[in-house]
Formats: structure tokens, sequence, C-alpha cells
């Protein structure tokens, strides 16, 4: 039977608020066997952690990977123990800690409405001749300008156990589906990045980019520049949604 010596260095560990992780160097001696056999034989000997076990002192950690290496005798291997955190748990990770910041922008929007909300137009008579008598209409052509709007982000960052592909498939580019950060729905457009910090700690950012109007589209249905008859809800004015709704509040961020 093989004999295990655990603990050839004193731990390796680490204590952060990305949560613990510790590194244990197990040897082991008196191997037999085939060459081919003798690492496994190493890794499941016993005396040898098993990935999922607990580390003996520190709580909050199990193993999360276990490793053979030969050494120059044969009979004799080194194996490293890795404790962590396993993926798709939230133990030994500050999940709490939120770090908020709020980024002012610029972007170019084109709009058919005055700083009053009234539609840019401009109305004249249309006259028309037909067998020798005329007639004439009142037409309205919408102008359509294109202008800077002031903007801000607000950016949510924590640590999460594991990367946030579920949330990024769910959340981003999608709007507030009711009252959101103060604002009522389509008012706020997601976005969400991840990235890994360590072994079993990801930082994942979720920003929320302001339109006071609204992040749906404005149509003015028009032929030749002049609006028809009315369409839509308002005098060939449409608003059309143009991005899916969401339920931000699942995400259990908290409120400014």
């Amino acid at each position: 039977m093989a004999r295990v010596i655990p603990d050839l260095i004193d731990g390796d560990v680490s204590l952060s608020i990305n949560g613990n992780s510790v590194r244990r160097l197990f040897q082991v001696q008196e191997l037999t066997g085939a060459a081919s056999g003798r690492l496994v034989s190493a890794a499941s000997a016993s005396g040898v952690p098993r990935v999922g076990d607990a580390h003996p002192s520190l709580g909050g950690v199990r193993v999360t990977d276990v490793r053979a290496s030969a050494a120059s005798d044969p009979t004799v291997a080194t194996v490293e123990v890795t404790y962590g955190i396993a993926q798709g748990t939230t133990t030994g990770v500050n999940t709490s800690a939120i770090e908020v910041s709020i980024v002012s922008d610029l972007y170019s929007e084109e709009t058919i409405k005055d700083v009053n909300g009234r539609t840019i137009t401009t109305r004249y008579f249309s006259s028309t001749a037909s067998n020798g008598s005329f007639s004439s209409t009142l037409a309205t052509q919408v102008h359509r300008i294109e202008v800077q709007r002031p903007t801000f982000t607000v950016q949510y960052s924590r640590i999460e156990s594991r990367p946030a592909f579920a949330s990024a498939r769910a959340y981003s580019g999608r709007v507030n589906g009711g009252q959101f950060l103060g604002e009522p729905a389509d008012r706020w457009l997601c976005n969400i990045e991840s990235y890994q910090d360590n072994q079993s700690a990801h930082r994942v950012r979720y920003s929320f980019t302001l339109n006071e109007t609204g992040w749906q589209a404005t149509i003015a249905h028009q032929t030749n520049g002049i609006i028809p008859a009315p369409v839509g809800t308002q005098n060939g004015i449409e608003n059309v949604q143009v991005y899916n709704r969401a339920n931000f509040s699942a995400l259990r961020l908290p409120s400014l």
C-alpha cells in the first residue's frame, strides 16, 4: 500500500473578497505497478483528498483539482491539491459587495420633435387643377433633424461565482418593462459584461443607459415628405416598440 505524507508546504493560502483558495502538496511513496498507472494510484491514494472534500481547517472551500506528477524516483509522486469555490456555488464569494458608478455621455439621434415635444412641421396649402377647377388642401410636412442627446449610464459591478452567461442572454439589449431606478417602462437599456477575476470568481458589470423619452422609435408616415391622413396615434406620427422588455428587478440590484 502506498504511503502518503501530507502538507509538504504550509498551504499557499489566499484569503480575499473574491473568495478563499488553498494549495496543498502531498508526497505519495512506495508506489508499485506499471508506470502508466502509478500517477493514477498516487492521485487516488488513501489519505489524498478527493474532489469535493472540504478543507480540514478553512471553512467555505472544497477540493476543486487534484494533480499528480512524477518524481525522479519512480516509486514516488507529488500530488497537488487545490481548494477553492466550485463553479455554481456562492460559498465564500462576497456577492453583497456592489460597486456603483455613473458615467455621463452624449449620443446622436434623429428627431422630429422640438424641446417641448411638438412635431417640427411646415403646414401649407397644396393646390391642384382638374377640368378647369382648382382645389386646395392643407398639407403638413415633417422635418427630421439630428441632435446630440445628453444621457448617463448607471453601472453596477459585483463578484459572482460563475460567468453571467444566462443573465446576458436574458437582459442584455432589453429595456425595463416596469418602474426601474425611478423611471417608467422603456427608459433604461441594459448591457452586461463579465470577466474572470480568478479561478472561482467572476466580475460582472450591469450597465443601464437612460433615454428620458424612451427607447422606442418615432415614425412619421410620409409620402414625398408630406404626412397623409391620420395614421397610427397622432396625425401620421407613431411610436414603435423596437426593444424587448425585461424585469430588471429580478437582478436584485440596489436602488439609488
